[in-house]
């Protein structure tokens, strides 16, 4: 069985893999940083748009997670890409705040998505970091009742700014 079909991934409309920022741009979403960043917030609808690698993919008898941001442990590294980091910190709070994101599933060395297979994903807090879950686990999952409501309001702050 393949991935996809384990995630239940809508049929494809399109069998053609594209390199993460071209994926990225199909589904209507500018990125900040376009060779670097790995979410984003789709123009046309200010849905948030996460990358996440195949690899990274846990698979249970709940349905699928993925850790999204976790903070940097002590004595992480000097060269982490810090304005990556918080562009997806903020991506996460904002998909929280939503209910959801849609997710690219990267795959293969060259890290390419077919940006017609979205996950639905929904977004939690756990602790200091953030997970994706879809799948059985996603479903089982109640959405905040403030978070459309608080959605619509920083969707407007946006627009208004």
């Amino acid at each position: 069985m393949r991935l996809c079909e384990i995630f239940s991934v809508p049929p494809r409309r399109s069998a053609r893999r594209l390199p993460r920022p071209l994926a990225f741009k199909a589904q209507g979403v500018a990125l900040k940083f376009p060779a670097r960043s790995w979410s984003g917030i789709r123009c046309d609808d200010g849905a948030v748009v996460i990358a996440m690698r195949e690899g990274d993919v846990q698979l249970g008898d709940e349905g699928c997670s993925c850790l999204l941001w976790a903070p940097l442990a002590e004595g992480a590294a000097p060269w982490v890409d810090r304005p990556i980091r918080q562009e997806r910190l903020e991506h996460c709070r904002l998909a929280v705040l939503h209910g959801g994101a849609d997710g690219l599933l990267l795959r293969g060395a060259g890290a390419e998505a077919d940006p017609y297979e979205l996950l639905a994903l929904h977004v939690e807090k756990l602790g200091g970091e953030y997970w994706a879950r879809w799948g059985a686990a996603a479903r089982s999952m109640p959405v905040p009742p403030f978070a459309e409501a608080q959605a619509e309001r920083l969707h407007e702050a946006r627009i208004a700014a």
